[in-house]
């Protein structure tokens, strides 16, 4: 399952000086918590708000998403 790579949109963030990310939030215009959301592992990210998010940041969306291994069933 696809999901937003945390370490990368720091890193990201940081070259544009932006330090939270609540204050990333608010560079978007959304809540915190929706970025909290945008930003969980617990599901699968909205294409819509990957796109957003690396637009912002001036990346390519698949700079910024890795793949969450699954537990293998048995």
């Amino acid at each position: 399952m696809p999901v937003i790579n945390k370490a990368k949109v720091r890193e990201y963030m940081a070259k544009k000086d932006i330090l939270t990310f609540k204050e990333l939030a608010e560079c978007l215009g959304i809540s915190q918590t929706q970025l909290s959301n945008i930003l969980s592992n617990k599901f699968e990210p909205i294409k819509s708000n990957v796109i957003d998010l690396a637009k912002f940041l001036e990346v390519d969306a698949l700079e910024i998403i890795k793949e969450l291994d699954q537990p293998k069933e048995k």
